[in-house]
């Protein structure tokens, strides 16, 4: 069974789909040199081979957000009627003076609401990053977004792990990956988007190209 059920349903039927990124500054792509190389250019077209009938990727990310301010912009979000919508989180909320118990609480709660309304979810997980690891509350954090997504029964993408893996895979360094040592640069978006991508194709079965 598809983890993605509307979106293969969609794409079985031949009709175009909307997704939605909603999250923070890697959603927006801060540290990106134009537009079209952060992440959501990127991932559409990067799906648009495998979904011929139209895709549509909405940027909802705004740098600095943590769960508080995701949650204001939940109605935004619900507005959009996107058929996927890949819930990215966990990073802000590190320097904002807020228990990870209310964090879990307040996403687990936000998505639960989206949920209500048939889209189907997956969740990103944190960044590998000097700021983040030098940051005595980002494990905490990191590990509670994972074990969220496993508590929901939701597809989970480990940005984490897949960064720690392009360094070794590519021979490059982290702060290559994020040269200001929390946001990715150009390179950096490419090996994202181009991974998200393909881990969305994968849960809905879409016909390979």
């Amino acid at each position: 069974m598809s983890n993605f059920p509307r979106l293969t349903r969609l794409l079985r039927s031949g009709d175009p789909v909307r997704i939605c990124l909603f999250g923070s500054s890697t959603c927006e792509g801060v540290g990106a040199s134009a537009p079209e190389n952060g992440l959501c250019p990127v991932v559409e077209r990067t799906l648009q081979p495998f979904m011929p009938s139209g895709v549509t990727v909405i940027n909802r990310g705004i740098g600095g957000n943590g769960a508080t301010e995701m949650h204001e912009r939940l109605p935004q979000v619900i507005e959009d009627r996107a058929d996927l919508v890949v819930w990215q989180g966990g990073t802000n909320d590190v320097w904002q003076d807020l228990p990870v118990s209310a964090f879990i609480d307040q996403t687990r709660a936000d998505l639960e609401v989206l949920r209500g309304y048939g889209c189907d979810l997956g969740m990103i997980g944190p960044q590998w990053s000097q700021m983040m690891e030098e940051h005595p509350r980002f494990p905490a954090f990191r590990d509670a977004v994972e074990a969220l997504a496993i508590e929901l029964g939701l597809p989970f993408f480990n940005r984490y792990t897949r960064m720690k893996s392009w360094c070794a895979e590519y021979g490059i360094t982290r702060e290559e990956l994020s040269p200001d040592g929390l946001h990715l640069g150009d390179f950096g978006y490419r090996l994202l988007g181009e991974a998200v991508a393909r881990w969305i194709v994968d849960l809905t079965g879409a016909p390979a190209v």
